[in-house]
């Protein structure tokens, strides 16, 4: 009995100590909370008093994101929770040491304790990110400021867009370049301070493949700086072959060549001096992007452009023959243009509008004697656009495009078509026009509503028979035009004879009566006058 005795003694001992100190375990994680809290809101405080986390975020780039002032905030706020954290953890750590758990808190210690070891790497990783954040601060500044004093933007605006701007002054150079510039010098040397940041912290699984990789760009770096020297010297280059050819075309007078063909409806915003600057810039430049893929290295690039190249000058010959045929063809069909235009004049096919019944198309322009819209004009536009068409096709060949050749060879074959349909049209209009033109005669002594009705009918009727054959001659959905026109010409018919029946009963019994009786009367004539004719033969002898 006293050994339970003994026994319940030291449990409800152990046991009130336990709970006490649980008790001050608590009490001390509640604390604990309360001064962590009050502390990281200080700490808050503080970074928002001071703008320390507006110049943090400027230095590391955030005033470049999109949300900078949102990033700007969440750098004191991130300091603010790392601050109650670590101070969370050391009052756990007196928490479990008062309730005496020596398992958690001994990992809790050792885990601060890794800590602690770290901070020293951790302060020299940040010292190292420091100075190369000031290293590349002083550079980026040092860079747009030659920049700005060498006015490189103001002088590549000038050799991209010419000495003058439109209004008569040089281009504004902007501020976009040294800027521009200066951030890529400044981000570059801190992507170079990133390998020793990273070795200051002991991270070698990540120093090792960065190492390799950026021993391999330095190493491409030569061949990148010789490729940007070559671009911007070929290009300032073409630049000047192309004002060298701009001018000596616009001095030579392409310009009046051109307009002296008459193309000013087709070329009126072609600026042709400047358009053979352009190609002899593009000329220049082929061949300097190909040397520059070989700098590079690109030997699937390089192979691709040199194919191309060789491709190109061996056509160079067979491309300037098919573009003289093709001026030649442009000349000649606006010769033969003209004549086919002056000869129709002289014959009167301009007068065939109003003789179709289209005589609003032939009104006349204000102050002159001749229709605004010409027959012979449209006609010798269509033999100048034929003639075109058959030396392109040529030109074609030529240059071995045999594909647009049979594409041109196909549309000059359709044009017989086309011209069938415009025939087909024309007659349609004028024999509308002359059978509302006999309708009218025929009511002439009796001019009614009905009679104007029935001729306006006619006409188009004739007019829609003849868009319905243009359409089959030029074969557009044949089986469509022809169902089209069955329905149509069906529903008109079968309307008219349900018109007929239902409304014009009387008038048609009224009609047939009045044509028997005009039968008999004319009978009845016929009788009377062969009666008078064998009475006046038995009077004669």
């Amino acid at each position: 009995m006293e050994a339970v005795s003994q026994t319940l003694a030291n449990f409800l001992g152990s046991g009130a100590a336990w709970v006490v100190r649980m008790f001050l375990a608590i009490l001390v994680l509640f604390f604990g909370i309360m001064i962590a809290k009050v502390i990281s809101k200080v700490v808050r405080q503080i970074l928002l008093t001071a703008d320390v986390d507006e110049r943090f975020g400027r230095w590391v780039g955030l005033d470049l994101l999109e949300g900078r002032d949102k990033a700007r905030k969440q750098v004191a706020t991130i300091l603010e929770n790392v601050a109650y954290w670590l101070l969370l953890v050391i009052f756990v750590i007196f928490a479990l040491e008062v309730l005496g758990d020596r398992t958690i808190s001994m990992v809790l210690q050792n885990i601060l304790n890794e800590m602690g070891l770290a901070i020293p790497r951790i302060l020299k990783a940040m010292l190292i990110l420091a100075g190369a954040w000031l290293l590349a601060l002083l550079a980026k500044l040092a860079t747009i400021k030659a920049l700005r004093k060498a006015d490189l933007d103001g002088r590549m605006k000038r050799a991209a867009y010419g000495e003058e701007a439109e209004g008569g002054e040089p281009p504004a150079a902007g501020p976009g370049t040294p800027e521009a510039m200066g951030n890529f010098v400044f981000y570059f040397i801190l992507l170079f301070a990133l390998l020793p940041f990273l070795d200051a912290l002991g991270l070698q699984a990540l120093v090792d493949p960065l190492k390799g990789m950026f021993a391999k760009a330095l190493g491409y770096v030569p061949n990148l700086f010789t490729a940007a020297l070559v671009v911007l010297l070929g290009y300032f280059v073409a630049r000047v072959c192309q004002r060298l050819a701009e001018n000596f075309a616009r001095a030579a007078g392409f310009d009046r060549a051109v307009s002296g063909l008459r193309f000013e409806s087709v070329l009126k915003s072609l600026d042709v001096p400047r358009f053979v600057g352009t190609v002899v810039f593009v000329a220049v430049l082929i061949p300097v992007l190909a040397t520059v893929f070989d700098i590079l290295d690109l030997p699937v690039l390089s192979g691709a452009f040199g194919v191309m190249l060789n491709e190109v000058a061996a056509s160079i010959p067979r491309i300037l023959a098919a573009f003289l045929l093709l001026v030649l063809g442009l000349v000649l069909g606006r010769y033969l243009g003209d004549v086919t235009t002056q000869m129709l004049k002289e014959m009167g096919f301009d007068l065939i509008l109003g003789r179709v019944g289209l005589s609003k198309l032939e009104k006349r322009a204000e102050g002159e004697g001749e229709p605004a819209f010409q027959l012979s004009s449209v006609a010798g536009n269509l033999v100048m656009a034929v003639v075109v068409l058959f030396f392109l096709m040529e030109g074609f060949r030529m240059v071995r495009l045999d594909l647009m050749a049979d594409a041109v060879d196909r549309l000059i074959l359709f044009l017989p078509n086309v011209l069938i349909a415009f025939v087909i049209l024309g007659l349609g209009f004028y024999l509308a026009k002359v059978l509302e033109s006999m309708v009218a005669r025929s009511f002439a002594s009796e001019p009614t509503l009905e009679a104007g009705l029935v001729g306006i009918v006619l006409r188009y009727s004739v007019i829609v028979f003849a868009f319905f054959m243009a359409f089959d001659q030029l074969g557009i959905a044949h089986s469509i035009v022809v169902s089209a026109f069955t329905i149509l010409l069906g529903t008109v018919g079968l309307g008219l004879a349900l018109a007929f029946g239902l409304g014009a009963r009387g008038h048609a019994r009224d009609y047939i009566e009045y044509l028997k009786l005009r039968r008999a009367a004319h009978r009845a004539e016929r009788a009377a006058a062969e009666e008078g004719e064998e009475a006046g033969k038995r009077k004669s002898p």
